[in-house]
């Protein structure tokens, strides 16, 4: 009886609990609810409410094996609020104590609450949140321009999924470029780094983890390649992005690696579409001769090029930086002179890892 009692609770359990990262409790002092973890097979109690997170709580976790944690479904937005709560305090507080450190925190929360927020994209003030968060962000990174590079390894070590990192490392990167380079008035760069952030919310239609597959199905493959028009539909009408932002936004893959990636070209014709702002844009991944290229998308795009093939995936590793830029020179180095020129003074500051 007990044995038959034991493992219709472990049944229940089952149902009931929802995963967890432990990178989500990094940040975080108390528990806000139990957590839970796999002992032998079956869910173990590992963290009672209250109880408290230090760092040596979670080494031990981690050391345990305990790196996928649960909590019951009513309970996840506990540590959602918690994390959100963290990311407030910390944007308000920039400027306050060491500049890495702080940044180094805020940049790592952002990340987070990105995947809550592609979980949950029509959720206005989690967009909000998120929109304002980042606006601190760039207007501290362009005062910092000395930390950018540290910044930059650092980030990459914490080895976030890379659905949720690609936007940050390409707008970082793109922050420090147009800063040194003198590219814009401070509004234009603000705008543009916001515009780099929040350019791929459309793969959101894709769940995480079939990002983790080499090859994506038939469907994932036709949302993927439609994913900038996605994030346009999302945004759209929302923290007032103005139609150039999101212009930029609709063709940022115009000289993207993306269809060879996934080897997939989508069959569908293409036709125009009208957002609420006015943006026409296509449908079809191929664009030429249906929108004037400036240097606004030409960065965006080549510096998300860029991220992506400097940071590893599940599938491959990361690809050199020089090969990345070799392939931006193939890519724009005839059309966009000045623009190639800036990206590749600005790596050379770079000390190879």
């Amino acid at each position: 009886m007990g044995q038959a009692f034991s493992a219709l609770m472990q049944n229940s359990m089952g149902l009931k609990l929802r995963p967890i990262s432990i990178r989500e409790l990094i940040y975080l002092d108390i528990c806000p609810c139990d957590i839970y973890g796999i002992s032998q097979g079956l869910f173990t109690r590992l963290l009672s409410q209250k109880s408290s997170l230090s760092t040596e709580v979670l080494r031990d976790l981690i050391r345990a094996g305990h790196a996928q944690l649960f909590v019951y479904h009513q309970d996840r937005q506990l540590i959602i609020k918690e994390i959100q709560t963290s990311l407030v305090q910390v944007t308000r507080s920039l400027s306050i104590g060491d500049p890495f450190e702080k940044c180094k925190k805020q940049m790592n929360l952002l990340t987070i609450n990105m995947e809550y927020l592609y979980l949950d994209t029509i959720n206005d003030d989690l967009l909000s949140l998120q929109a304002q968060s980042v606006k601190n962000l760039f207007l501290f990174l362009i005062n910092n321009l000395e930390i950018h590079e540290k910044l930059f390894y650092d980030y990459i070590n914490q080895k976030h999924h890379y659905i949720f990192a690609q936007p940050m490392i390409s707008s970082l990167l793109l922050c420090g470029i147009m800063k040194s380079a003198k590219l814009f008035p401070v509004r234009e760069m603000e705008a543009l780094f916001i515009t780099s952030f929040f350019k791929d919310i459309g793969m959101s239609a894709i769940p995480t983890e079939n990002y983790d597959k080499k090859d994506l199905s038939d469907s994932d493959k036709i949302l993927l390649s439609n994913h900038a028009q996605h994030s346009v539909e999302i945004l759209d009408g929302r923290l007032s992005f103005s139609p150039s932002s999101l212009n930029v936004i609709a063709h940022h893959h115009e000289f993207s690696i993306i269809n060879k990636e996934i080897h997939f070209k989508s069959s569908k014709s293409s036709q125009k579409i009208k957002s609420k702002s006015g943006v026409l844009f296509d449908t079809d991944e191929s664009f030429e001769g249906s929108y004037m290229i400036g240097t606004e998308t030409v960065m965006v795009c080549t510096l998300d090029i860029i991220a992506a093939m400097i940071t590893p995936r599940p599938w491959r590793a990361a690809e050199k930086l020089f090969d990345a830029l070799d392939l931006i020179r193939i890519q724009i180095g005839d059309d966009f002179p000045q623009e190639f020129k800036s990206i590749v003074s600005y790596f050379k500051k770079f000390k190879p890892k």
